[in-house]
């Protein structure tokens, strides 16, 4: 019987603000996604959301392999403006909760961006308790972040399922035990979750 849901922020609770992003750069200045992906994500957003680089370094170096010439102040409020709720997702978590089961939140996530978008959609307030890697210092798909996720909520693997847009961050919760949900919308993920007996 599942008694906690795991879920992740961007991709499921609210939208891929961060791909919106990369197609407002790929569209505005003239940079490949490709090159989005390879630079923006993969050389300097990694190491940003586990808190190995500070938030001006990310957007310096970003912009100057990207060769964009903009205020990154400017454009990390572009960035976050792109982030919102997906439909029926605090619904969602509302009724879990009134359901008596555990939220939980486990967010690759930065310690800047965090608390702007936690403040604007108040976030934790649909929560039990909130993982964000920057401030643990471990992002997914690391085991170790899923190994926090259940202690600090009291969970037990088995009787926890982790809900998250991207196959690969699915795989070590699945070895941990874990039941994973992929998600692609949230009727999708009401029906999934109701094949786990979960009461919604």
């Amino acid at each position: 019987m599942i008694s906690t849901v795991i879920f992740d922020l961007g991709g499921v609770v609210l939208n891929r603000g961060l791909w919106l992003f990369r197609e407002y750069l790929v569209n505005n200045y003239g940079v490949s996604d490709e090159d989005t992906i390879k630079i923006l994500i993969k050389k300097y957003y990694k190491p940003y959301f586990s808190g190995e680089i500070i938030e001006e370094e990310f957007w310096k170096k970003s912009l100057k392999d990207l060769k964009i010439d903009a205020d990154w102040r400017e454009l990390r409020e572009k960035l976050l403006n792109f982030f919102k709720p997906n439909e029926g997702m605090f619904e969602l978590l509302r009724i879990l909760r009134k359901n008596k089961y555990k939220t939980a939140l486990l967010s690759d996530q930065t310690k800047e961006w965090w608390p702007i978008l936690n403040k604007k959609f108040k976030i934790d307030s649909h929560f039990d308790i909130c993982i964000v890697s920057a401030y643990v210092g471990i992002n997914k798909p690391d085991k170790r972040i899923y190994e926090i996720a259940l202690n600090e909520s009291h969970s037990i693997a088995e009787k926890s399922v982790f809900i998250d847009d991207l196959e690969d961050n699915l795989v070590p919760a699945k070895e941990l035990g874990l039941k994973t949900i992929l998600y692609k919308n949230s009727e999708q993920l009401k029906k999934d979750l109701l094949l786990f007996s979960v009461q919604i």
